[in-house]
């Protein structure tokens, strides 16, 4: 009895599957992509609240260890997505989702 190993798909192909190899997802790159398009929550006075402020200290790692950026939207994925959508920020959400389905 001959058994067929699944393919796993190549990182050119459309579709890509964390589940089988992380390899061409380029989530650190993903995560430092949606950080940058954070920043004018964190940093703008008349935009940020008392979640950005929180975000930015993990981010500096001036509240407890410091955790890469893809650690943080995973660990606040909800949060962030509740924040963006308050600003109807569709290209941060677009990306956050891509990272989620991807990455996390």
């Amino acid at each position: 009895m001959k058994t067929e190993l699944a393919s796993t798909p190549q990182a050119d192909s459309p579709t890509r599957d964390r589940y089988c190899s992380f390899v061409g997802l380029d989530c650190s790159g993903q995560a430092q992509r949606l950080v940058a398009l954070l920043r004018p929550y964190i940093d703008d006075p008349a935009r940020t609240n008392g979640f950005w402020q929180l975000f930015a200290r993990k981010l500096a790692a001036e509240s407890g260890p410091k955790h890469d950026p893809l650690f943080l939207i995973h660990a606040h994925l909800n949060i962030l997505r509740e924040q963006l959508e308050m600003h109807d920020d569709e290209t941060a959400l677009a990306l956050l989702d891509q990272i989620e389905i991807e990455c996390c």
